[in-house]
């Protein structure tokens, strides 16, 4: 009887492999507390992933692979090779497969699609293989689970997770913390009541939260942080604080059990005002390990912020950034331009919001222009006026040009405003915020000089929001090229820790 279940990981078009699989770790913890045999396969991390898909195919019972948009041409091109060498029985998954189940199941190579959760989807499909009986369907819907019924996350179900574990965390709480850092995420909750005009919790009915009990939360960091020996822990809820009794008694309970721990999670900016997130819990959190907070800012103006359906103004913004500061807590604040159907005058004002927030040593900032997440409001909306084609099928979402139309966070889009000058606004006041590159990453101080030179220029720039002549900016992607390449030959020669820095994207 098969017993062995192969979990795979595509690589995406941005070589962007900062996080273990998280998903997959949670599918692979449900099937073998239920007593399979579970690989994962991160194909980012493997020479040959199609060679190392093939050595494990022998007496497997089926495959299961997990899928952004950004990774459709690599999850195409390991179901081809699959059912080309084997009779092994695909089954695909993950967000690009719960916005588009009925298209995947039409590609002839997939056995089964999962939408939404995939622990109980899975665990019925391979209990039925195993009985040599057909699953119940070809495509399996969306299903809320009870989340206080999932077995303790196995991170070692992924054979390389230490890799993770002694990574860089690009985040700028890197600078405040002792290195090397031993971090890993961890999920409490699924589903974000908030419905946002551009959310893929939205489009894929992940607005009902849904929440571990504290004290399964608290055993399971307890377990988790010393097992690994960690000091870090990336809690990735898609919205933390939404049951802040709930937070009190995970904040409570971590200083008890005497955790000696950093920790960030995400959290909305409306939340901070008295019996949520006060002086007194902000306190708790700071005591308990909280060393950063990423709120969802996305605009400094009102008009952008109603398109978006935030729910929130950037006088409750700066507040939000104001109390992090009070406390010592990094603001990692995320911002959006070139929203469909704001003006120049919006995406100015966006500029000169960051530019007061500066004043603020614990913020800091990414930002991007708009990405259409098929189905959400906004991206509807383009395709209703023809800016915008949905594929039909699978095999097209393999073209690059439009994994980036849909994903790329800087990419001159035919709706936009003005995709040049909003391109450039994206690219210095990420450079000025470091967000490719921070001076915790750099060991040489002549690199050093070079990477603080140009976040003066950037931060110089931003302030007189001059943009033309960018003769800084190709010198600074051949700086992090530079940068890059020789990080990655003096690892292979042994010379420097296994790839502290995964985060090296095209754009560099």
């Amino acid at each position: 009887m098969l017993n062995k279940v192969l979990l795979i990981r595509p690589q995406n078009v941005y070589n962007y492999n900062n996080y273990p699989p998280l998903s997959l770790i949670s599918i692979g913890s449900k099937l073998k507390s239920a007593g399979y045999n579970v690989t994962v396969i991160n194909c980012a991390l493997e020479k040959d992933p199609l060679e190392a898909i093939s050595r494990e195919l022998k007496d497997t019972l089926l495959s299961g692979i997990t899928l952004l948009t950004s990774e459709a041409p690599d999850a195409y091109r390991i179901i081809k090779y699959i059912k080309e060498n084997s009779e092994v029985p695909v089954v695909v998954g993950g967000w690009h497969c719960t916005l588009f189940p009925e298209q995947m199941a039409a590609y002839e190579l997939i056995d089964y699609v999962v939408a939404g959760e995939g622990e109980d989807h899975m665990l019925t499909i391979a209990d039925a293989l195993r009985a040599g009986e057909r699953p119940e369907s070809r495509v399996f819907e969306k299903r809320f689970i009870d989340i206080e019924t999932l077995p303790m996350p196995d991170y070692d179900t992924d054979p390389v997770v230490e890799r993770f574990v002694s990574n860089y965390l690009t985040d700028k709480l890197s600078e405040y913390v002792s290195q090397p850092m031993r971090w890993l995420p961890y999920e409490s909750s699924r589903g974000c009541p908030s419905h946002c005009t551009f959310c893929i919790n939205v489009v894929t009915d992940n607005t009902r939260y849904r929440k571990k009990s504290a004290e399964k939360v608290i055993n399971e960091i307890d377990y988790i942080v010393r097992k690994y020996n960690l000091s870090h822990l990336k809690i990735i809820d898609d919205n933390f604080f939404v049951d802040i009794r709930r937070v009190r008694a995970i904040c409570e309970g971590i200083i008890n059990r005497g955790l000696d721990i950093t920790w960030d999670g995400e959290c909305r900016c409306d939340y901070f005002r008295e019996g949520m997130l006060d002086d007194e819990m902000l306190n708790l959190c700071r005591k308990s390990g909280l060393i950063q907070l990423t709120l969802g800012i996305e605009s400094g103006s009102p008009h952008t912020l109603k398109l978006m359906k935030k729910g929130i103004t950037p006088e409750q913004a700066e507040f939000a950034v104001k109390k992090c500061n009070e406390h010592g807590i990094i603001a990692r604040s995320s911002f959006m331009i070139e929203v469909p159907g704001e003006t120049m005058a919006d995406i100015k004002q966006t500029i000169q919001f960051i530019n007061s927030l500066r004043k603020y040593p614990y913020f800091t900032c990414g930002i991007g222009t708009f990405r259409p997440y098929p189905k959400c409001e906004l991206s509807d909306k383009l395709i209703q006026q023809g800016y915008l084609t949905e594929p039909r099928h699978f095999e097209e979402w393999c073209d690059r040009n439009l994994i980036d139309l849909y994903t790329s966070a800087e990419y001159k889009r035919p709706w936009q405003v003005d995709g040049d000058y909003s391109e450039k606004v994206s690219f210095y006041i990420n450079m000025e915020s470091a967000v490719r590159l921070g001076n915790y990453q750099i060991d040489g101080q002549t690199d050093r000089i070079k990477n603080n030179i140009f976040i003066t220029l950037a931060g110089l720039r931003n302030r007189l929001m001059f943009y033309g002549l960018p003769f800084e900016k190709a010198m600074y992607k051949r700086f992090l090229t530079g940068f890059y390449k020789r990080r990655q030959d003096m690892e292979r020669a042994g010379a420097y820790p296994l790839s502290r820095i995964s985060k090296v994207r095209e754009q560099a």
